[in-house]
């Protein structure tokens, strides 16, 4: 037998399809331990399982037992030979199977795989397409909210303003309310003040209203210094005198006074202005008197 029948041989043999006395010829001269032939079956064989792995699995069918053993029977039946053409025709056609198979599968796999791979490609494209559009409605969602924060802090300074305002313009009513309630007392009573030397060209008026008992004042000619502290006074008959209270002139050297008025104090004969160190009134002014009215 040539090298070349033998690789067939081999091939079929360990493929499972030589039949006696073919196997037996092949089992003998692999038997013996002969150099070479262990690495041709070793290749034989794994050219074989390269084959098969190929192949989609198939369970073997009730024949193959039935098969081998008539083979086993006719072991010693004389033998007959099978052509190499036909040997290798078979070994071809289970090759060419094979490929053909493995072609198969591997185009499909291709096909499926291209398709996945496209298909994540057109996805990731469009979720990278919402996600480009969320961040800029998120964008343009915090520009707007920064605008509205700087519009609602606006808005808080603004009410606070306009609620310091508010405050202010009613105690100013209330104390006009009360400057008109004295100015129209039948019981009212007001002395002229003209600056002394201290404050040469100031002047004002003092009332005072012994049915409301409450004292008003409005002078002019103060030093522009709002932060001065002056106090008003009231001088009786019996030597007494009435600290009334301590107001401050605006930026323009103005003032306007209202607070009330002990009830026991006595018959008012003077009235004056003093520059105080500070807000608190003592028994007398502790500063220099700056505005005075003595009544006729």
């Amino acid at each position: 037998m040539k090298d070349s029948d033998r690789d067939d041989a081999l091939f079929l043999y360990v493929a499972g399809a030589l039949e006696a006395p073919e196997s037996d010829e092949v089992e003998e001269w692999i038997a013996p331990p002969v150099p070479g032939v262990k690495e041709r079956l070793a290749r034989a064989e794994l050219e074989v399982a390269r084959l098969a792995a190929c192949q989609p699995p198939v369970a073997p069918s009730p024949a193959v037992r039935e098969r081998l053993v008539a083979r086993v029977a006719r072991r010693a039946a004389p033998p007959t030979r099978i052509s190499m053409p036909t040997r290798r025709g078979f070994r071809n056609a289970l090759a060419r199977s094979a490929i053909a198979a493995g072609l198969a599968g591997i185009l499909a796999a291709g096909a499926a795989a291209a398709l996945t791979f496209r298909a994540h490609v057109e996805r990731e494209a469009a979720l990278r397409e919402q996600v480009a559009s969320v961040r800029g409605e998120l964008s343009q969602a915090n520009a707007e909210l920064a605008a509205l924060r700087d519009l609602e802090a606006e808005a808080q300074t603004e009410i606070a303003d306009l609620e310091a305002r508010h405050r202010s313009l009613e105690s100013d009513l209330v104390l006009a309310g009360k400057a008109i309630m004295v100015l129209r007392s039948e019981q009212m009573q007001s002395l002229a003040l003209a600056g002394t030397k201290a404050l040469r060209g100031a002047h004002g008026r003092v009332f005072w209203d012994w049915k409301h008992w409450y004292c008003y004042l409005h002078a002019q000619g103060f030093a522009s210094d709002p932060r001065s502290t002056y106090a008003v006074w009231l001088f009786t008959e019996d030597g007494g005198v009435v600290g009334v209270g301590t107001f401050h002139p605006d930026a323009h050297g103005e003032a306007t006074f209202l607070a009330p008025v002990p009830h026991d104090v006595g018959h008012v004969i003077r009235a004056g202005i003093s520059l105080e160190p500070d807000e608190d009134l003592g028994t007398k002014p502790r500063g220099e008197v700056v505005l005075l009215g003595q009544a006729s």
